[in-house]
Formats: structure tokens, sequence, C-alpha cells
């Protein structure tokens, strides 16, 4: 039975998978195909840099192309403000409670305004608060108990604009990482005049005692701190990966202390006068994954030409490690006349080829492969389990492509354009979701999607892939982990925005 529920119409993914709507809203490189956007259940997975590893989990994701509002308050709070002069309320307001997402009750949840790109993890939400000197710019990284929403600390002021706010491990234990850009004369990353800057907190960075808001607050430092020259690219172009952070063409790679050059611009595959169409996808181990699609004509006419079709892999320096680009002649009236449509998906150490064998998009055959070796594998839940997926192109339906893994690793959510997948993972079954909107995904837990269409909110069973209309005006987690959920509840024009949060039922 198809689904349209009626509501608010959802945010367009962007780059950053398994994080906040307002991440997704930080990506401003709409041409790169890699969507970290849906994939947003996956918040607490690692990031492995400098001594500690910091292993990248996997919005927003998740991630439209806007950046996060920056609105001012009406009136900025004094240096000796309280918690809730600074807009840090723990009790949910009894006019968010018709609202909030199923599964949160509304006598035991929270609610905090006019936080942005919040991510979960173990327990702990963390995200970035306007400084009350400087409301329309500076930024603190706070931490809240995910339980009770209670402010456990506030980092010092950061030291530029942010680009993307990271769950990770810090030193063994859950953490928080952002990173910062500053352009500016006597850059505060570091002595040169710009720079890329890493910086990253332990969830227990404010001690016993924690933090109190206002001018008490201790302004605590983080214990990693790497830099780079700032890359030609946009400062926002930043791709937290399974295995590593990307930011322009500077890599961070596990247990590395400092950023690497990479070349993001290799000469292109070449066939006849063509030049073939690569698509970045993301990074796996110490290779750069690309998928290509192109054509090259013929001088007999479009009839004659071939499309060529496979995944690229590149060193970071754009040799040529490993293609499995192939050939095909173009058809006249086929369903795959300039070659077969096909979704594809970097998921930790392995890549996906989704591709549809019928004209309405019911079949599906899949296709592994060691991201490492191009060799043909078939991995287990347990091999992809803390995986974070992003999707390479969509070439069935245009549009943008989300992507989720459930945490055992069983259930792989793809999304593009009005069509929606569910991979079941040990069965190598595809199950198309049915609804006649393109869904997006924003969390995933062992069993349920959480996500919206252009006319509301709604849940997908994985097991099944039947799509349950959220009545509003509730709304759907954005954020689950474990036991914990949180969303944003956005205000109306000129009125705050909510991050609320608690203990989920069963």
């Amino acid at each position: 039975m198809s689904v349209s529920p009626a509501g608010r119409a959802p945010v367009p993914y962007g780059i950053w998978h398994n994080v906040s709507r307002d991440d997704e809203r930080a990506h401003v490189d709409r041409e790169d195909p890699l969507d970290m956007s849906t994939t947003r259940g996956r918040i607490a997975a690692l990031l492995a840099v400098a001594a500690v590893a910091l292993t990248g989990c996997g919005d927003d994701s998740d991630p439209s192309a806007s950046e996060p509002s920056t609105d001012a308050p009406s009136q900025a709070p004094s240096d000796d403000s309280t918690p809730e002069e600074t807009g840090l309320e723990s009790p949910c307001p009894p006019q968010l409670r018709e609202s909030l997402p199923e599964g949160l009750r509304p006598d035991a949840c929270w609610a905090h305004s006019d936080l942005e790109r919040p991510v979960l993890a173990d327990g702990i939400v963390f995200a970035l608060e306007p400084d009350a000197s400087d409301p329309t710019a500076a930024r603190h990284v706070i931490a809240l108990d995910a339980e009770t929403g209670d402010r456990l600390w506030k980092s010092s002021v950061l030291p530029g604009p942010a680009s993307g706010l990271r769950a990770t491990e810090v030193g063994g234990d859950p953490g928080v990482a952002v990173v910062v850009t500053e352009s500016d004369a006597g850059d505060a990353l570091t002595e040169a005049s710009a720079a890329w800057g890493y910086l990253a907190w332990p969830a227990d960075a404010g001690g016993d005692d924690g933090g109190d808001a206002g001018s008490e607050d201790p302004a605590f430092e983080p214990e990693v701190h790497i830099t780079a020259p700032q890359s030609e690219l946009a400062a926002t172009d930043v791709y937290w990966t399974d295995q590593g952070l990307l930011a322009g063409d500077q890599f961070l790679a596990p247990g590395a202390a400092e950023f690497t050059t990479v070349n993001r611009d290799p000469e292109p595959m070449v066939i006849g006068d063509y030049d073939l169409d690569e698509r970045f996808a993301g990074v796996s181990g110490d290779l750069l994954l690309s998928y290509v699609k192109g054509v090259a004509w013929t001088p007999d006419g479009p009839e004659n030409g071939s499309t060529h079709v496979g995944w690229l892999a590149r060193s970071a320096d754009g040799t040529e490690a490993w293609n499995t680009v192939t050939g095909t002649p173009n058809e006249e009236d086929s369903l795959f006349g300039e070659g077969p449509n096909q979704l594809t998906i970097i998921v930790g150490g392995y890549v996906l080829t989704v591709t549809p064998t019928d004209e309405n998009y019911t079949t599906f055959e899949l296709s592994w492969l060691d991201a490492a070796t191009h060799e043909a594998v078939t991995p287990t839940p347990a091999d992809l389990a803390g995986a974070e997926p992003a999707a390479a192109a969509a070439d069935v339906m245009a549009g943008e492509t989300g992507t989720l893994l459930s945490p055992d690793g069983t259930h792989l959510f793809a999304s593009w354009s009005t069509l929606a997948v569910i991979v079941d993972i040990e069965a190598g079954t595809v199950t198309r979701v049915p609804t006649d909107f393109g869904i997006q995904g924003w969390a995933v837990d062992d069993t349920t999607v959480y996500g919206s269409t252009e006319n509301g909110t709604l849940t997908i069973d994985l097991a099944s892939g039947e799509a349950t209309a959220i009545e509003p005006p509730h709304e759907s987690f954005e954020m689950v982990d474990g036991e914990f959920g949180a969303a944003i509840l956005e205000g109306a024009v000129g009125e705050p925005s909510y991050l609320v949060g608690g203990r989920r039922t069963s």
C-alpha cells in the first residue's frame, strides 16, 4: 500500500549521513554525489585521529545546500546569564509535546532551543551552541545527557566556522570532533593565514564537576588539535568516512597525526575522444573510489556508441589502483540503452552495486566487491556492522541518494527519487518500499528506518519494507542510538527551533 502522509515538506539530502538536518544544510558543494547525509542512524562509529584511534562512523549527512541558521536572538544574554537565559531548558515545553516523535514520553523528555548540528552517541548528545557574546558567528561545542538533557560541559569558542560536527572516539571513549576553518590573518588554528582545523573532545571533557552555563563555564580545550593548509576547494567540502576524514584535498587517515595531500582531480579515463564521467564516492582504506559511467560515441551516430560503467580506485596521488570499468554497445529502445542503471554504495571496506533488472524496478541484482582488491565477495552482517554507507551515484532515476545501515549490519536502506529499497545483507535480497514519494531516511535502528517524504514523516519496517505514516503533528526521530532518541522540531518563522530527546519507549 502506498503511503502519502500529510505534514511538513522535508529538507533535501545533503552531504551528511546520520547527523542532524542542520548538518545536511551545511553542504554547499552539490555537484559531488557523495551523500553523507542520510545516513544518520550510525553516528557512533569511530574515526581514528592522531595518537588516538578515531574511526569515522557513519548526515549529514545529511544530509539542502543552504547554511544552517545563525539568526541572533532578539536580546543577547549577558555574560552572567543562566541556562534559561541562553535558551537551554531541560523540561519539554507543553507546546511541543503534541509534536514529539512517537516513542518519546511527554513527561520524560527534554528540549533545548536554538542548538545546531546535533549528533547522538553512547548516551550523549553533542551540538553547537551560539555564543552569547556573538550569537551570529561564534559557536561552542556542548555535551548533553541524552536521557535528561542536562548540560555536561561546554567547550571554548570555536576559532572559526564549523564545516561539520561528528561523534567519534577520543582516547578509547566517546567524544565529538568538529572541522573548522579560519582564513583571517593571525589565524587561531595555526601560524598560517588560512587552515583547516580538526578539533576533538572526549565525552567527559568537563571532568567530574561538568560545566555550568554562562560565564562560569570552564573553557575546555580540545584534546586532539590537528591542522592543515586550507585547499583551494570550498571550506565546506568535507567528507567524513568510515576510514578517515577528507577535507578539501587533505586527508586524515586513521592513526595519522597530520593531514596528507590527495589528488582529487586526476587525469580522467579517456576512451577515444571522450572523457568518462567519474563520480567521487569516498575513501576506503588508502584508496579513493569513484563510480564511472560515460558514453564514447562513434562518428556514425549515438546508436553506435558504447557506454562504459564500473568502479575506479585511485591512490592518494591519483594513480589508478584498479578499475572494473567495462564497455557495452548502446541499444536503441532498450531499458539499458546507454548502459545499466545502477545504485552504487561504499560500505566500509566493500563496494555494492544494485542493478534493477526490469523496467518497473521491482527486481534487482546485487554485486559486492572487496574495495582493496576488487575481488568478488559476499560480506556478512558482522563484516558490515558499524559501517556508514556512502552512495556514489544513483542512475536509476534523477535525484539525491541516501543510505542507512542498521547497527547490527543486517539491513541496508537506500533511497533515490521516488524509489526506496531495503537490502537484506544475509539473504542477499532486495525489497522495494511501497511508497509513491521519495523517502529521506533520517535514522535507523535494528528494526526500523525513521524518515520523511514530501508530505510528512514515517517509519519503515526493515524486515517487511512496510511504510507507516506518522500522524501529524508528531514527527520522526532524526537520531537514534540504542535506547535514546532525538529530533529537531522546527519553529514557525521568527520562532526558535527545539532539539528534543530522551529515553525511547519500548
